[in-house]
Formats: C-alpha cells, sequence, structure tokens
C-alpha cells in the first residue's frame, strides 16, 4: 500500500497496532547486493520513501546529515516502499540526494512496512537493537533524526 508523500511532522508514539516490543531482526537484501539487518547492533534510522516522492528528497538528505554527524555509532537504512521501483532507479535517488553510504532496499513483499505499520512515505523510524520503535516522524530533520538515534543509545 501506498499514500503520497506527507510534510506533516508526526512525532507521536507509534499507531496502535504497531510493534513496540522486541523483534528478532530480520535480514534484507539491499540494492547493491550487499545484506542488512533491521533491528541491526546498533540503533538505527530507517527511512522508508520512493524515488517519485518529492516530500522523499528532503528526509533523505537529513537522514544523511545524521549519518554523517552519527558515523558508526548508528545504523541508517532507506526502504523503498514501491516494489515497482528498480535497483538502478533506487541508485539514482542515492545519487541525487547524497545518500550513496547509506545501504537501501526494496521492500517487495512490504515486509518492513507492514512489520513496522508504515503507512506514508517519507516516515522515519528509529528502531533499537533489541527491535523497539523509540521514534517515528514524517519528513524529521536531521537534528531531530540524530537526537532520535542519541536516545536510542547511539554513542
Amino acid at each position: 500500500m501506498l499514500t503520497a508523500c506527507n510534510s506533516t511532522d508526526n512525532s507521536a508514539p507509534p499507531a496502535p497496532g504497531a510493534p513496540t516490543g522486541t523483534s528478532a531482526p530480520a535480514q534484507f537484501t539491499t540494492v547493491s547486493g550487499s545484506t542488512v539487518s533491521v533491528p541491526g547492533e546498533k540503533p538505527t534510522a530507517v527511512f522508508f520513501f520512493s524515488v517519485g516522492c518529492g516530500a522523499c528528497v528532503g528526509g533523505a538528505k537529513a537522514l544523511a546529515g545524521a549519518a554523517e554527524k552519527l558515523g558508526s555509532a548508528a545504523s541508517f537504512v532507506l526502504v523503498d516502499m514501491n516494489p515497482g521501483e528498480s535497483a538502478q532507479t533506487v541508485t539514482g535517488f542515492q545519487s541525487d540526494t547524497g545518500t550513496q553510504a547509506i545501504p537501501a532496499v526494496i521492500d517487495t513483499g512490504a515486509t518492513l512496512t507492514t512489520r513496522y505499520s508504515v503507512a506514508a512515505l517519507s516516515t522515519l523510524l528509529v528502531i533499537d537493537p533489541s527491535g523497539k520503535v523509540s521514534y517515528r516522524a514524517t519528513d524529521p530533520s536531521t537534528d531531530q533524526i540524530t537526537d532520535a538515534l542519541r536516545k536510542a543509545g547511539a554513542a
């Protein structure tokens, strides 16, 4: 299920039914062919996007800024919610947004989208290593992402 881009900050607690307890890590193949686990061994910022979403460009750039600030203290993952987009299209989006160093996956089976009850493009989650969602927002700034990751344990 895809919804329109949304630029409203939504940093309220997760929606009813969204996981807040622990989740076992799941492995995903990135568009570059490597694997990534969600949740990871460190607090992880997961950004849900689609290449055609204008608001998602700003969100991805904010994610890149947080990744630059925190470096290896946290993990970062881009999740393309549109299963029809190709790996080449996603890598083009990464090039346009400066997120080439952030692993990107195409959520072809809606595994992550369903697991974390994500209904809007440009949604960012911070997930701690136990799988608990500690932060959920739409279009957060670099500083908001960085603060949320630090609160989740990123040094």
